[in-house]
């Protein structure tokens, strides 16, 4: 990135590479046009002061005093930010009259526009390329009929096009309906994209499902009722492939719809909120260890009745692992427990994760773990938020008016740290985040309150930030920044970036296409769009950090919290380790490299 006269450059540190905290076993050099311009041991960043425009970097890992490849060379960016050109899909008209729109060229956040996104490597270049879902203007929530229908794109970065898929009629539009997940699930080195799907429709070749039962199905069939809703008809799990939308296997999604007045109203409200997510969790026997290979998590309910089922893609083949479901008596404490939300954590150190599902959390093999019995909430934040105690900590908000507006919980145990009391208040938004030296740990606060809290000691340490929605690393220190809408500020207001030009996702919740750490060094990247929908731009830090962790992608919680960050009502990623002020080095990751 151009800053002023100087080149900031900066590189992943990748999870094989990390030294625990010791600079002598790894360094980095860093060549200007294949000449060594610096030996960089104390970070993964570098400001080249005076190097001209046009200046061609690559970056080789000394390891043991052993110098590995260079890199490819990377130039600079030719503006603060990339920008990724986008095609918006062709409108139309639903059947009952109304013309809808991807893109209607306004600037309001109910306009039809490219919503959430999600990365992953389809094609084994070793450069991350987006899925994104296109949302059109009549895009409805659970609670609202109407007819309407989403589009999924894949983007290289450059803007090139791999593929479209319409999900056709019998899918609808809305933050609640079309979690869509990309990651490596068969361990090939190129990721696929999984989600529920149904007749009708096309993969990224243009053609009709035709594995499974969807070789049968009529794809003519049209099972919407006359409010637009779809309540009836064959429902599918679909693995795609991600270089091209091909499908590769379909199979019947595992939770079927039922009676709908089952899952809480008459309407079809609760029986079609669903989560996603992909998750290490126990597939390797008894013993409750993962193999390391990721498993594709779907779930369906979370006002009353939840589940959620786990799936292996291995050698072309869906394979269900388990379901937890809380009509079964042995799950029977994790119904209304969810949020809309879910967070995959290894919380108890046995190497396969877990689902932090809401209030409750469900075990790495699918039983029931623990439930506080709180309720429903809106926002939901798994991380080491208390470093004084031992493993992670769940902060989350409450909707119900009867039960605490938040609460501080043991993530294995669902014990109670820390309880508001209740104030009547449905509330709505929470973060959890270490955004001031000022205290140990993170610190807590929410729509419902005016103060900012300690997660630690639970004590009242200020007045809550104006900001209660998204996060992202950005600066130089270890602090967490507030993001909200098309801004980023540190935890006292000040501003670090504001984008003109760009539109935030889902009317008042103003969250980014994507935050994640997709580039060099640790901070995030965040991904917002142009009003129009025409270009999605891509902005990076170009502080300086004396701070060196290997990317976030290789910790395998964050990398599971950015699988499902486009899930529902997107929450930002945390790790599974203390990032904040006076942190100790993070453990090292455990990845077997091929």
């Amino acid at each position: 990135m151009r800053v002023g006269d100087a080149n900031y450059v900066g590189w992943r540190m990748l999870g094989h590479e990390y030294d625990g905290g010791d600079p002598e076993r790894v360094a980095y050099r860093l060549y200007r046009d294949g000449e060594l311009i610096e030996t960089v041991e104390d970070s993964t960043n570098y400001l080249d002061t005076g190097a001209g425009t046009g200046a061609s970097y690559t970056v080789s890992a000394v390891i043991d005093g052993t110098e590995c490849p260079r890199s490819p060379a990377a130039l600079p960016w030719a503006e603060p930010f990339l920008t990724i050109p986008l095609e918006p899909p062709p409108g139309g008209t639903t059947p009952d009259g109304v013309e809808y729109a991807y893109d209607v060229g306004t600037v309001t956040r109910s306009s039809g526009s490219v919503n959430d996104a999600s990365p992953g490597d389809v094609d084994g270049d070793g450069q991350y390329e987006l899925v994104v879902i296109w949302e059109p203007s009549n895009a409805k929530d659970n609670s609202q009929g109407g007819h309407t229908g989403p589009v999924l794109d894949c983007y290289e970065l450059s803007g090139e096009r791999l593929w479209r898929m319409d999900l056709g009629r019998n899918v609808r539009a809305g933050a609640h309906y079309t979690q869509f997940l990309v990651y490596d699930f068969d361990g090939d080195g190129r990721a696929e994209v999984a989600l529920r799907t149904a007749p009708g429709t096309r993969d990224g070749t243009g053609e009709y499902l035709r594995t499974g039962p969807a070789a049968g199905d009529d794809d003519e069939a049209d099972y919407r009722d006359s409010a637009g809703r779809v309540l009836a008809g064959p429902e599918y799990l679909t693995v795609f492939e991600g270089a091209t939308g091909r499908e590769l296997t379909t199979v019947d999604f595992e939770v079927e719809r039922g009676s709908v007045d089952a899952w809480g109203d008459d309407y079809g409200n609760r029986v079609d909120r669903f989560l996603a997510s992909a998750g290490f969790v126990s597939d390797a026997g008894d013993d409750g260890i993962g193999s390391g290979r990721p498993a594709i998590l779907m779930a369906r309910g979370y006002y009353t009745r939840a589940t959620v089922s786990a799936w292996t893609y291995r050698d072309g083949e869906l394979s269900n692992l388990w379901t937890a479901d809380s009509d079964r008596a042995s799950s029977g404490p994790l119904a209304g427990q969810g949020a809309h939300s879910m967070v995959v954590a290894d919380v108890d150190g046995d190497r396969a994760q877990e689902i932090v599902y809401g209030a409750a959390m469900i075990q790495s093999d699918g039983s029931f773990g623990c439930s506080t019995g709180l309720g429903h909430g809106d926002a939901l934040h798994v991380g080491d938020l208390v470093p004084s105690r031992p493993g992670l900590e769940v902060f989350m908000p409450h909707e119900d008016t009867s039960m605490p507006t938040w609460h501080v919980r043991d993530a294995a145990s669902c014990d109670i740290i820390h309880r508001s009391s209740s104030t009547g208040a449905d509330n709505g938004r929470g973060v959890a985040a270490d955004i001031t030296s000022s205290h140990p740990g993170a610190e807590m606060w929410s729509a419902a309150h005016s103060e900012l809290r300690n997660c630690d000691s639970g004590e009242v340490v200020g007045d809550r930030p104006s900001s209660t929605n998204f996060l992202i690393y950005w600066d130089a220190d270890e602090l967490r920044e507030l993001e909200d809408g098309t801004a980023i500020h540190k935890g006292d207001g000040t501003l670090l970036l504001s984008c003109d030009g760009c539109m935030s996702n889902n009317h008042t919740k103003a969250t980014p296409a994507l935050t994640a750490d997709l580039f060099g060094d640790w901070r995030e990247e965040i991904i917002w769009r142009t009003p129009d929908s025409s270009a999605l731009r891509v902005y990076t830090t170009t502080d300086v950090t004396q701070r060196r962790i290997y990317t976030l992608m290789h910790d395998p919680q964050y990398r599971m919290q950015v699988s499902s960050e486009q899930t529902g009502y997107n929450q930002p990623p945390h790790t599974g380790f203390l990032i904040g002020d006076g942190m100790p080095d993070p453990p090292a990751p455990d990845l077997h490299v091929p």
